[in-house]
C-alpha cells in the first residue's frame, strides 16, 4: 500500500474518533435548521440522506416532474444540461450513447439503478440509448471520485437511477407518440397498493426507421445527404413489487427487461456505402433489497442484484467463411451487499457494508471469464454545532473502502470531504473533498482472444473539489453554485500496436482533468417561471508519453469540449408548462495529437406539456421540436446528427 494512502486512511479512522453527525433519516435538529427551497434527499451522496445543500461535493438532482417536462424520451434526454456532464451520441435514436463526467471517459462513471451497479464488466459501459426514462422517479449525479463509497469506476463521479415506488392508490396511465423519421411510442403503466403489499409495472415499445437528413461537409462544399441504417425497435419492461410487513421492515423486489433491435451502420463515409451492420441487445436486471429498523439507532439492510445480458452483433458487409461476420457476448452479474445504517446521536451517524460479487461472460472473441470480488466499506457523517454565528456548522465526511478481485489487485479508497454552514440567511456554506479512486480493467482489456493483457493493474486516480452554495431571496429564490475540480489519473490503459501487428492494453498513460462549473438558478412569480444557466470549463490533457516523441503527450483528450453551457427557462401558463432549453458545445478534438477537430454547435429545443381533466380521467397532452434551427453538428466525428425533429404524445392518466 502506498504511504500517503496509509497516512491519509489513518486520518480519516482519527476523523471518525474525534468528530460527530446528523442521523440518515431525518433533517437537522431545530438547532441546525435553515430555510431552503431545495428539499430533494441526496441518498448516494454519503449513503446516509443529507440535505442537497449539505454534502461534500456537487452534486445534482433531476426530479421526475422535470423530466417530464423537457425533451426527449430517453435518460439521456434528462440528463441534458446537467454541469460537467457530456453526452457522446452516435447518431439520432436509440444509437449508442455513453456519458461522461468532468473530462474523463465513460467508463470512469459509475452507473447505478436503485444503488445497484449497471456497468458492463465487459466494455465499463452503459449504453443510454436504450434507457428510458418512463420509469424513473428521479436521477442524482454525484461528482467527483467516489470510489471510496461505490468501489470501481466512479472516477468521474456517480449517476444512481431511481425508479418509481407503487403507488398508494389504485393509478393507472397509457400514452401514445408519433414523430419524425417514422418514430412511434406506445406505453402502459399501472399499480396499486393493498395493505402491506404494492405493484408497479410498465412495457413500452419504441421504433423509428431513423432515416434522416443531415448537412455533410463545410459551408463552402457542403451537401445535404441522408443517413440509413439506424432503425431501432426497442421493447422494455419493468415491475416492482413493495412488500412492508411492519414499519420496521421495508422490502422490494424489481426486474427490468430490455429486447433492443437495431441498426449499428458505423462511421458515415460519403463515397461509400451505408453500413447494413446490426445489433441486438438482450438484458434482464433484478434487484431487491430489505432493510430492518433495530431499536431507535439501527438499520440494518440486504441489497441484491444480478443481470444476464446477451449481445449479437452481426455485419453482412464483412463475410467470415462465406457468411456475415457475427460476435456473440453474454455477461453475467451478481452482487449481495449487507450492510448497516446507525445513528448513535443527533451529531453522529454512518454506515458500513460488505459486498460480495461474480461476474463472468462467454464470447466469441473473448476467452470465458470469471471475476469474483469481495469489499468492506464504512462511513460516517459528523456535525460539529458551531457555538458562533460564522460559521455556524461543521460537517465531516470521512469513508473507506477496500476492493479484493480474483483477477487483479486489490485496492484502498480513502476520502475525506467537509461541509461548513458560513451564514444561515441567507443561505451560504462551502464545501471540499479529496480522495482516491479506481477503474477496473474490463473484460475486453484482460481477455481479448487475439491480444488481451491479463496483467493489467488497475487506473487509480487522486481527486480533489471545493465549491461554494448560496440561497437568497431575490424578487424570487436564487440558488447559486460554483465547484472548482481537478482528477489526476495514473495508469490509464491504453491499446497499442505489439512487433506482430496485433494491438494489447498496456498501463502507460496518465491524464489529469481540471476545471471550473458555475450554476444558477432562479424562481419566481410565484413559482411560474424556473429560469437555469450553467457553464463548464474544462482542460482535459494526456500528461505523459507513451514512446519517445509521442505526438499524443500534453495534448487536449479527445471528445471533451473546453467549454460547455446550457441555459433553460421553465414557464408554468395556466395548466400548461413550457420548457425552453439552448446549450452550447466548444470544439472538441478527435484526434490524440490534436490535429483533427470537430467545430461548436448550438442546439435549441423546446417542449409544451399540457394536462387537461376530463369526466374523471385526465389527458396529458405534449409536443415538443429537437434542433428548432436546423443546426448542421456532429457530436462524433462521422456519425452525423439530424435535422429538427418534432414529437407530439397523447397521454390518458387515471
Amino acid at each position: 500500500m502506498h504511504q500517503r494512502t496509509v497516512l491519509l486512511a489513518a486520518g480519516i479512522l482519527a476523523c471518525s474518533t474525534f468528530a460527530s453527525a446528523e442521523p440518515p433519516d431525518s433533517l437537522p435538529p431545530d438547532t441546525l435548521q435553515r430555510p431552503s427551497t431545495m428539499d430533494e434527499i441526496v441518498v448516494t451522496a454519503t449513503k446516509m440522506k443529507a440535505l442537497l445543500d449539505c454534502v461534500p461535493s456537487s452534486v445534482n438532482v433531476i426530479p421526475n416532474s422535470l423530466i417530464e417536462n423537457k425533451p426527449g424520451s430517453l435518460l439521456a434526454d434528462a440528463l441534458a444540461g446537467v454541469p460537467g456532464l457530456a453526452i457522446r451520441s452516435n447518431g439520432s435514436g436509440a444509437s449508442l450513447q455513453t456519458i461522461s463526467l468532468r473530462g474523463m471517459s465513460p467508463e470512469h462513471t459509475l452507473v447505478l439503478i436503485d444503488g445497484q451497479r449497471l456497468n458492463s464488466a465487459q466494455s465499463g459501459l452503459v449504453d443510454f440509448g436504450v434507457l428510458s426514462s418512463s420509469d424513473i422517479e428521479r436521477v442524482e449525479v454525484v461528482k467527483g471520485g467516489y470510489s471510496a463509497l461505490y468501489g470501481a469506476d466512479a472516477i468521474g463521479g456517480v449517476v444512481n437511477i431511481i425508479t418509481k415506488r407503487p403507488p398508494e392508490t389504485l393509478s393507472a396511465e397509457a400514452s401514445t407518440s408519433l414523430g419524425s423519421y417514422g418514430y412511434s411510442s406506445q406505453m402502459l403503466s399501472a399499480g396499486s397498493t393493498v395493505g402491506t403489499v404494492g405493484f408497479r409495472g410498465l412495457i413500452q415499445r419504441e421504433r423509428s426507421n431513423a432515416d434522416y437528413k443531415f448537412q455533410w461537409g463545410t459551408d463552402g462544399g457542403s451537401e445535404e445527404m441522408r443517413r440509413s441504417g439506424e432503425d431501432f425497435n426497442v421493447l422494455t419492461a419493468d415491475a416492482h413489487v413493495q412488500f412492508d410487513p411492519s414499519p420496521a421492515v421495508t422490502s422490494f423486489l424489481a426486474a427490468s427487461y430490455t429486447d433492443a433491435e437495431r441498426g449499428s451502420p458505423g462511421e458515415f463515409f460519403p463515397s461509400m456505402p451505408q453500413g447494413l451492420a446490426r445489433l441486438a441487445d438482450r438484458s434482464v436486471v433484478v434487484r431487491g433489497g430489505s432493510e430492518w429498523a433495530v431499536g431507535e439507532g439501527m438499520t440494518l439492510s440486504l441489497g441484491a442484484s444480478g443481470q444476464n445480458a446477451r449481445e449479437t452483433y452481426t455485419d453482412p458487409g464483412y463475410m467470415v467463411n462465406g457468411l456475415p461476420s457475427q460476435s456473440i457476448y453474454t455477461n453475467r452479474a451478481f452482487v449481495l451487499s449487507p450492510g448497516t445504517k446507525f445513528w448513535i446521536s443527533p451529531l453522529l451517524a454512518g454506515s458500513a457494508g460488505v459486498e460480495y460479487g461474480e461476474a463472468g461472460i462467454d464470447g466469441s472473441d473473448l476467452n470465458n471469464a470469471r471475476r469474483v470480488q469481495r469489499s468492506v466499506f464504512a462511513a460516517t457523517q459528523h456535525t460539529v454545532a458551531l457555538p458562533w454565528t460564522i460559521p455556524f456548522e461543521f460537517i465531516l465526511y470521512p469513508s473507506l473502502r477496500y476492493d479484493d478481485f480474483s483477477d487483479f489487485k486489490s485496492d484502498v479508497s480513502p476520502r475525506l470531504g467537509v461541509n461548513v454552514g458560513l451564514v444561515k440567511e441567507p443561505i451560504l456554506r462551502v464545501r471540499a473533498s479529496y480522495g482516491k479512486s479506481f477503474h477496473a480493467p474490463v473484460f475486453n482489456d484482460l481477455y481479448w482472444k487475439y491480444g488481451g493483457n491479463p496483467n493489467l493493474r488497475p487506473e487509480r486516480s487522486t481527486s480533489f473539489d471545493a465549491g461554494c452554495t448560496a440561497e437568497l431571496n431575490a424578487a424570487g429564490r436564487l440558488r447559486l453554485d460554483a465547484s472548482y475540480f481537478s482528477i489526476d489519473a495514473k495508469d490509464r490503459i491504453v491499446w497499442t500496436p505489439g512487433g506482430d501487428g496485433l494491438w494489447s492494453p498496456m498501463n502507460i498513460s496518465s491524464a489529469k482533468s481540471h476545471g471550473i462549473e458555475g450554476e444558477a438558478q432562479w424562481t419566481g412569480i410565484g413559482g411560474l417561471l424556473t429560469l437555469t444557466a450553467n457553464t463548464t470549463w474544462t482542460v482535459a490533457k494526456k500528461t505523459s508519453a507513451d514512446y519517445p516523441g509521442d505526438p499524443t503527450a500534453d495534448k487536449y483528450l479527445v471528445y471533451v469540449p473546453q467549454h460547455v453551457t446550457y441555459a433553460m427557462a421553465s414557464v408554468a401558463v395556466g395548466s400548461a408548462n413550457v420548457i425552453l432549453q439552448q446549450s452550447w458545445s466548444g470544439k472538441r478534438f478527435t484526434s490524440g495529437d490534436n490535429a483533427m477537430s470537430l467545430p461548436g454547435y448550438s442546439i435549441t429545443s423546446v417542449a409544451v406539456r399540457y394536462p387537461l381533466p376530463l369526466a374523471g380521467w385526465r389527458l396529458s397532452l405534449k409536443g415538443e421540436v429537437s434542433n428548432v434551427f436546423n443546426t448542421s453538428y456532429q457530436v462524433i466525428d462521422g456519425y452525423p446528427m439530424p435535422f429538427r425533429e418534432f414529437r407530439g404524445t397523447l397521454g390518458v392518466i387515471l
